[in-house]
């Protein structure tokens, strides 16, 4: 069977399902060293996540009598013969709050310290100063400690979640690394199950770190199979924050837009939703409502193998994607109204063999055309807010862009979004801190000037500058000068080098396009509306698309940062250099020796055109959609995985939970 045989992309697809076994073996492994009556209280955003795991039916077989959801204002009594298994995030806040709650419980009962009664699975990660905290809330030696990690969850064809969603906010806005152990753990895992790859492009700080961590882990034991990846590419969410602030255009990036996800499910609620709660309330009433209902809210499940109707429509583009869910009800009201004109014994086998089937696919069309006229109704003016990202991401006249900016604050009153807005010309263009200044002054004033301090957090994770007091700032005369074009960001300089923009005429790896809608089809640059290519999909064509290193290096070399792990197997460790050093590495000089086979061959054009993608701090639908494209484009197989799945919202109302 070749490489690119469809066949051997469901192979991998079932491996990648195999990581449900290993979490169950994990988890059966600490409840039953667990003696006892046992019952499990779980924290409440824990559940979506373990139901990819296990079932109700199988925790009962591993002992569990009860499964309650944890109340933080409430304790669970226990009886004298019952041991209560905790589950949490590991979280500090949540971790003293439940301290606190057992202080009273545990010692009051003063049991036998041979037998724990009480019991915490801290998941990923059990930190060393949880138990320094332990003994200093007297619970040292009442209470024990475990960790769980449930490594990647398979969430549909190509994409994988730790659901590690505070990944994000402890990495960019805290500076705290500890999570990072548990996510290297993870990959270590994926290389026992498919093997390691030949080659490892990483870009940022913290992927670095994190293929440190693996390597220190030691090499995974050989495997008698061939590996399932050709290369893996792990890069910092912070290296592409375009693809997370900008509003994607297909159907499943919407999705998440609008309703809050689970786990890998989204909920629809005719009454609240993710743009409706962070309006302000002021503006609430003006704004077109989704239909009310008696009904209470939906779940929709985002995978394709069991609601063909998201397979079929989640990457499309939005527009295309609603009008053939509106097309699908028609065409199923009218198969519907056959029976009509049936015979008695037709009527019979219609009912017994055809009716159930499309009583049930009717059920998850309606729920999808709910689903999408709640994000038609909520979006308002699409096309506008499209026209003015385009502009932010070209720096066309910035002075109309923040007035814009400006404008919607006070018209759409947008908590999360407005800011992103902000966030994305900095990161386009830079804004000025006397511009920051003004809108902070005005955000305060639309939403409370307890706010304040979120300025500093984006600041923090470089989504803006620092606000700086008035009387430091530069001064107006100098602020209002136009900035010279040949000034560029960092962002304008990487964009141009690999070719993002794709306003410039360029398409996937230099290919050129137009702005038409057959050049928008024909590049990964059609998830935002055919104007910017994410940079995982870039870069995962030009892996794809390089025919050695030389070709690699001239593509990559001037963009600082990115580097290339190299599997050895004639040792312990890899090495790591940058492309060009690679390249220079592979030219042979004169009378040298062609390092044609073993250790030392160029790895590219990659043997196996496999590709597994992690985003550390959040992947987001568009950039699996394009990568998806890629996949389809090169007849490869991509894998993308991330902590969380997150919409650009969700960037930003990290930095309100502090």
């Amino acid at each position: 069977m070749s490489q690119n045989d469809p066949g051997n992309g469901n192979l991998m697809e079932k491996k990648l399902q195999g990581f449900q076994l290993v979490a169950q073996e994990k988890l059966q492994a600490i409840l039953c060293s667990i003696p006892g009556k046992k019952e499990l209280i779980l924290e409440p955003a824990l559940i979506k996540p373990l139901e990819h795991i296990c079932t109700a039916s199988w925790l009962k077989l591993k002992g569990i009598q009860r499964i309650y959801k944890h109340d933080a204002k409430q304790s669970l009594p226990r009886s004298a013969d019952e041991v209560h298994i905790y589950m949490i995030r590991s979280v500090l806040g949540t971790y003293q709050t439940l301290l606190r709650q057992l202080q009273p419980l545990a010692t009051l009962e003063t049991p036998d310290i041979s037998l724990k009664m009480y019991h915490i699975i801290c998941v990923p990660s059990c930190y060393t100063y949880y138990q320094t905290l332990l003994e200093q809330a007297g619970l040292w030696g009442l209470v024990e400690l475990h960790h769980y990690n449930w490594d990647f969850i398979y969430f549909d064809q190509g994409v994988l979640s730790l659901e590690l969603p505070n990944l994000y906010e402890c990495l960019y806005l805290h500076g705290d690394n500890s999570p990072l152990p548990a996510v290297a753990q993870s990959l270590r895992l994926l290389q026992m199950i498919c093997g390691p790859p030949a080659v490892i492009l990483s870009f940022g700080s913290h992927s670095a770190q994190l293929l440190q961590m693996l390597q220190a882990l030691g090499k995974p034991p050989n495997s008698t199979s061939p590996p399932d990846y050709g290369a893996w590419l792990i890069i910092d969410r912070d290296k592409d924050y375009p693809s997370s602030l900008l509003t994607p255009a297909i159907y499943a990036g919407l999705l998440l837009e609008v309703f809050q996800q689970r786990a890998g499910e989204i909920v629809v609620d005719n009454s609240k939703n993710k743009i409706s709660s962070q309006r302000v309330e002021l503006l609430q009433s003006k704004q077109p409502k989704a239909a009310t209902s008696a009904s209470k809210s939906i779940s929709v499940r985002l995978n394709s193998a069991s609601d063909e109707i998201y397979g079929d429509n989640r990457y499309k583009h939005f527009a295309q994607a609603s009008s053939l869910i509106r097309a699908q009800v028609k065409a199923l009201g009218l198969e519907l109204q056959k029976l009509n004109d049936m015979q008695l014994e037709e009527m019979h086998d219609y009912v017994a063999r055809k009716l159930p089937k499309l009583t049930e696919l009717k059920a998850k069309v309606l729920r999808h055309l709910n689903a999408s006229e709640i994000v038609i109704q909520m979006l308002g003016n699409f096309r506008r807010l499209q026209t003015l990202e385009e502009d932010i991401l070209n720096n066309v006249s910035r002075k109309r862009l923040l007035a814009e900016i400006d404008e919607l604050l006070t018209t759409d009153g947008q908590r999360y979004n407005t800011l992103r807005l902000l966030c994305l010309l900095h990161h386009c263009a830079g804004v000025a801190p006397e511009e920051l200044q003004l809108f902070a002054r005005n955000y305060c004033n639309m939403f409370g000037h307890r706010e304040l301090g979120v300025f500093q957090q984006l600041a923090q994770a470089a989504l803006l500058p620092q606000l700086l007091p008035e009387k430091k700032a530069p001064t107006k005369l100098l602020a209002n000068l136009p900035l010279p074009k040949f000034q560029q960001t960092e962002f304008q300089a990487n964009a141009n080098r690999l070719k993002l923009l794709t306003s410039c005429g360029d398409g996937p790896d230099g290919a050129a396009t137009s702005k038409g809608q057959q050049g928008v089809q024909s590049c990964p640059s059609f998830v935002f509306n055919g104007t910017y290519i994410p940079l995982v999909a870039q870069l995962c064509s030009i892996l794809l698309r390089a025919n050695n290193a030389e070709e690699l290096s001239t593509k990559l070399s001037m963009v600082e940062g990115m580097q290339l792990h190299l599997d050895s197997s004639s040792s312990s460790t890899s090495s790591r250099q940058t492309p060009k050093a690679y390249a220079a590495q592979q030219r042979t000089p004169p009378g040298a020796a062609t390092p044609s086979s073993g250790a030392d061959a160029d790895v590219f054009p990659l043997r196996l055109r496999n590709l597994f993608v992690f985003v550390v701090g959040g992947a987001n639908y568009a950039e699996i959609a394009a990568c998806d494209f890629i996949s389809k484009l090169t007849g490869a197989h991509i894998t993308v995985a991330s902590d969380s799945l997150m919409a650009g919202s969700d960037l930003i109302a990290a930095a309100f939970s502090n």
